[in-house]
């Protein structure tokens, strides 16, 4: 699962670290850099957090539920839920200088997610109904989100009585568990201190685990803390693992853990099994490519690398070796714009070179049996793609989908025969940030005024391939 935590709302309480997040993003240009998510206007998407659900973390259901209503969470009813009060709170301990508490009562500490047909009535769309102060625009972070039964299990973030709360919801829209975030008071207010803040990372939620986390955003003393939990021991999570660098996204599967940062071009991926952490990407001297993200997907992510001469490949981590290895090169001038997988078929485009507008030309849809090792690739060329800029896009249970910011367009590909879908969501909820999940029945959507569930059964007949 991915979570794009720093990069949406902790700009509006924490506006010294965008700042210092475009310092270390501003690598040599080789693509398209993550657009930027200012909490006060403007267009533009997200960097995707990938998706954090891409491979490995779908579980199974039927398609066309959400047309129906069947399979949406806590759809809603007339009136919200009566406010009974807020949880008492526990100390967790996770992080130096970091309030982080953890509920007694998750449904007291946050609301229910709630449903409703988005503005406009599109076939298959529903919207999530924001009924709480929730703060500036966005309303909420990215969430996490993973098949569960005939639903979905969801990890999300937002302000909730005035603070930043974090919670991981179960199928039926209620909390399983919930988190508060609190900065603490400069340690030297009389001379012009620096303040600190605690932020939370999007609980990112898979089918056996959730990965939990806090960041210390501070000039002299950052820090950071990263758990993973069993979906039966939330409340009581406490160890973090060794890994300490702060993120400007995360992703996850059950098993591995791929932050992005923190410096520029350089991402951090823990396996859980082996215990064992290793950063790769841009460093002084040393001449590796830029790395903005790696997305898991089974015992591999996969993300793309800027080289020195401005041109994207795609690259494979391995669990087996713990090593990052060039996987996908399109031949020059084309470059590699996109790539994702469900675990199952390798999806991506080869584009046109990007132009001074932020945007590649041209490109293709290619796919390919999934593999590890350019050898075992069976590249197949299916259809003309979309015009993109920063990749935003997801992969899973068969299906891809992908934003093309100059259209406002997300398009959704079968990888079995490369059927095309498109849609766009209600003007009503602002722009598009991230495509947060796809599987084989629904695409989520994270917009500046929540989230936007569209069935695929509600997208009509769509088009073939060529």
């Amino acid at each position: 699962m991915q979570h794009d935590l720093l990069a949406s709302l902790a700009a509006r309480a924490v506006p010294f670290f965008f700042s210092l997040s475009a310092l270390s993003a501003s690598c040599s240009r080789g693509a398209p850099e993550p657009p930027s998510v200012d909490g006060t206007g403007g267009t533009g998407g997200h960097p995707a957090t990938a998706d954090a659900t891409q491979g490995s973390t779908h579980g199974s259901g039927t398609a066309g539920e959400a047309t129906t209503g069947a399979g949406v969470p806590g759809d809603a009813g007339p009136d919200a839920p009566e406010d009974q009060g807020d949880s008492t709170w526990r100390a967790t301990g996770w992080l130096e200088r970091c309030q982080v508490d953890v509920a007694d009562e998750p449904g007291k500490a946050l609301p229910s997610l709630r449903w409703e047909h988005c503005p406009g009535s599109a076939p298959g769309c529903t919207s999530l109904v924001v009924d709480w102060d929730a703060g500036k625009y966005p309303w909420t972070a990215s969430p996490t989100v993973v098949r569960w039964g005939d639903g979905y299990r969801v990890g999300l973030y937002f302000e909730h009585r005035g603070e930043r709360r974090t919670g991981v919801y179960d199928a039926d829209g209620t909390p399983l568990a919930a988190w508060r975030y609190k900065d603490l008071e400069p340690t030297v207010p009389e001379a012009d201190p620096m303040q600190e803040y605690c932020i939370p990372t999007v609980p990112s939620v898979g089918h056996e685990r959730v990965w939990l986390g806090a960041q210390r955003v501070s000039v002299e003393a950052p820090g950071s803390a990263y758990l993973v939990s069993g979906y039966d021991a939330l409340a009581t999570a406490s160890q973090p693992i060794p890994v300490d660098a702060l993120s400007q996204g995360l992703y996850t599967t059950d098993d591995t853990l791929a932050l992005s940062g923190p410096g520029p071009g350089t991402v951090n991926i823990y396996d859980r099994i082996s215990n064992q952490a290793k950063r790769f990407g841009r460093q002084s001297g040393n001449g590796a490519p830029s790395f903005y993200e790696m997305v898991p997907v089974g015992d591999h992510a996969l993300g793309l690398a800027t080289l020195e001469d401005a041109t994207s490949e795609g690259w494979i981590w391995s669990r087996q070796t713990h090593t990052v290895e060039p996987l996908l090169r399109a031949e020059s001038p084309r470059v590699i714009a996109d790539i994702k997988s469900d675990g199952q078929t390798l999806v991506w485009l080869e584009a046109e070179p990007y132009s001074d507008d932020g945007l590649y030309g041209a490109s293709s849809l290619w796919t390919s049996p999934f593999a590890a090792t350019k050898a075992a690739l069976a590249p197949q060329e299916r259809r003309p793609g979309p015009i993109i800029g920063y990749p935003i896009s997801a992969a899973g249970e068969g299906f891809y989908a992908v934003y093309a910011i100059g259209e406002n367009v997300i398009h959704v590909y079968r990888l079995s025969d490369a059927h095309h879908w498109s849609f766009t969501t209600p003007p009503e909820l602002f722009a598009i940030q991230n495509i947060a999940h796809v599987d084989s029945r629904e695409v989520w959507v994270w917009v500046r005024g929540g989230i936007v569930r569209q069935a695929i059964s509600g997208l009509g007949a769509g088009d073939p391939a060529p």
